[in-house]
């Protein structure tokens, strides 16, 4: 029942973002609010499960990326940093304002695993320093600047894809400004 559920939670959010209603939830269901509230007993406890959900989410997507024996270094660290929520709670910029401004408890979770899920990044960051694909740089400065612009852009960037915010911030972190060979004019 409890997936049942969050099927109905995640076409919502899809819908209407964090201000969904239990009600809306229920009908989308197929069950009367009661028996909701008998699976969870506040809208805190299902926004705290889509947290939940898409730490889970991520921290398997990182797993496989790192195990991925085809990918080089670069492109497992360059995947490991685009990896972003992949339920629909998660799809904006404007859901990730909603989550801190409406549900802070839950929004300590995921604000605590975006800023100290960094081992796997330090990891391969070290191992392509030792490969030579990457030169040696200040690893807390660049996790402070992809920090700093996932958050700015969440501040101000409201309406723009997750997923595509946080891939245009991976892009110039890792390509920087220059025009690569074959670009431009």
């Amino acid at each position: 029942m409890k997936e049942r559920i969050m099927e109905a939670v995640q076409h919502e959010v899809l819908q209407r973002g964090l201000k969904f209603s239990i009600r809306e939830v229920a009908a989308r269901a197929g069950i009367s609010t009661k028996t909701l509230y008998q699976n969870f007993s506040s809208k805190e406890q299902i926004v705290a499960r889509l947290v939940e959900a898409s730490i889970e989410d991520m921290r398997a997507l990182e797993a496989s990326i790192m195990q991925d024996q085809t990918l080089s270094t670069w492109e497992k660290l360059y995947h490991t940093l685009v990896n972003m929520p992949t339920g629909y709670a998660f799809y904006d910029m404007r859901s990730m304002q909603d989550l801190r401004n409406l549900y802070p408890e839950q929004w300590t979770a995921m604000d605590r695993f975006l800023k100290e899920g960094w081992d796997q990044i330090r990891q391969l960051i070290a191992q392509g320093v030792e490969e030579g694909s990457l030169r040696t740089f200040d690893i807390d400065l660049f996790i402070d600047m992809y920090d700093s612009t996932f958050y700015y852009f969440m501040e101000t960037k409201g309406g723009l894809a997750l997923d595509l915010a946080v891939k245009q911030i991976v892009d110039i972190l890792m390509h920087g400004i220059g025009m690569q060979e074959g670009e431009g004019a």
